[in-house]
């Protein structure tokens, strides 16, 4: 069995089960998020040594971050997704963009890299510290002032610019998950935008652990990079010894 075999393996047998069975998702969820944990220590070595210097990971301590999920949960009324907690938990926030300065963007054009939306992508999940917590109770407080409140049923929890916004250009609106899912919540406003499709990708838009999975494993962590050709060496690279999940 080759290894996008395995994923797909491992996609599949996520997907199968059943939101209902909440005991046996959260068992799944944990297990992947601890190996997706592995996966993207992996990953961010390999490319910090491919000279891409714009990865950076931070935790919140356990206590602060439960703390900073009741202050969001008291003020909003709303649940976080579990498996968003667990990620918090096992992960913190991950990015492998520089929202700064967008440095990153002269890495990919000097290595002739151009995706068909012209920008790559990289994978980015804000961290729930103080000033994410704080960002997310005012996203609830205008969400509820706006005049088309009504019309928009769910409140998104933003935890990601899209792929042009990541890239310094204009865009959209944010990729985030909905506060009332749980264990399998879709992850929002995300399309796949490489030249090729991902054989993993089994729903669009994918759900927040599949959408980590086939990100990850499959497109090294920037999904818009997928199936150029002057990419797949440097996928290879990246993609040595990172674990499956």
């Amino acid at each position: 069995m080759n290894t996008i075999d395995k994923i797909l393996e491992n996609q599949q047998a996520w997907q199968e089960l059943s939101s209902d069975d909440e005991s046996a998702v959260q068992a799944a969820a944990l297990a992947s998020l601890s190996k997706c944990a592995d996966a993207l220590a992996v990953l961010s070595g390999n490319l910090r040594a491919l000279g891409y210097s714009w990865v950076s990971s931070e935790q919140v301590p356990i206590p602060g971050l439960r703390s900073n999920i009741q202050i969001i949960e008291t003020r909003t009324g709303l649940s976080i997704p579990g498996i968003l907690v667990a990620f918090w938990e096992r992960v913190g926030g991950i990015s492998f963009v520089d929202l700064k300065d967008y440095q990153h963007v002269g890495f990919w054009k000097e290595q002739g890299i151009i995706s068909p939306k012209g920008f790559a992508d990289g994978l980015h999940l804000d961290i729930c510290n103080d000033e994410w917590t704080a960002s997310v109770c005012q996203d609830f407080a205008d969400w509820q002032d706006d005049s088309n409140h009504d019309e928009m049923k769910s409140f998104l929890v933003s935890l990601s610019p899209d792929g042009y916004h990541k890239d310094h250009s204009s865009g959209g609106a944010p990729y985030g998950v909905f506060a009332e899912s749980h264990w399998k919540p879709t992850w929002q406003n995300f399309v796949w935008s490489g030249t090729a499709y991902p054989v993993t990708a089994l729903t669009d838009p994918p759900d927040f652990l599949s959408y980590l999975r086939t990100a990850i494993l499959e497109c090294a962590g920037f999904p818009a990079l997928l199936g150029n050709p002057a990419f797949f060496s440097i996928k290879e690279r990246l993609l040595q010894g990172v674990p499956l999940f």
